[in-house]
């Protein structure tokens, strides 16, 4: 079904002007994985991209060495691993800047809010983040 959706996202995107796309967890690993092959810009919040408890569908992984994907891991997290995360980014070479904040899966309302509001205000977004 999340194949599916993956598709469906993926037609939505290309029929419309999307610029920007954000996502946490799993939205993180559809997020990363549709900015890569449409060569958008991602934030993306504890993206789920390697083994862990959250059940993945496998998608159609394109290795794209330009788009910048922003990305906020939480040093807390107990779903995903940050440091896998940053494995896996320098292992596919992503283009990412990455943030490491002193929070868990979730992050808090003010995070994102924050996160969202700097990335329409500037071209690095992450060099304005506070952790």
């Amino acid at each position: 079904m999340v194949v599916l959706f993956f598709s469906e996202l993926e037609t939505i995107i290309m029929d419309n002007e999307v610029d920007f796309i954000i996502g946490s967890s799993m939205g993180g690993y559809l997020g990363y994985h549709l900015g890569s092959k449409l060569n958008i810009p991602t934030l993306l919040f504890n993206p789920s991209l390697t083994p862990n408890k959250i059940e993945k569908p496998k998608v159609s992984c394109m290795k794209n060495e330009i788009v910048l994907h922003t990305v906020i891991l939480g040093e807390y997290d107990e779903v995903v691993n940050y440091q896998g995360t940053l494995n896996y980014l320098i292992e596919v070479h992503a283009n990412f800047d990455y943030v490491l904040m002193k929070i868990g899966h979730r992050t808090p309302f003010e995070v994102f809010v924050n996160c969202i509001e700097l990335s329409e205000t500037s071209e690095c977004p992450i060099c304005y983040i506070q952790c």
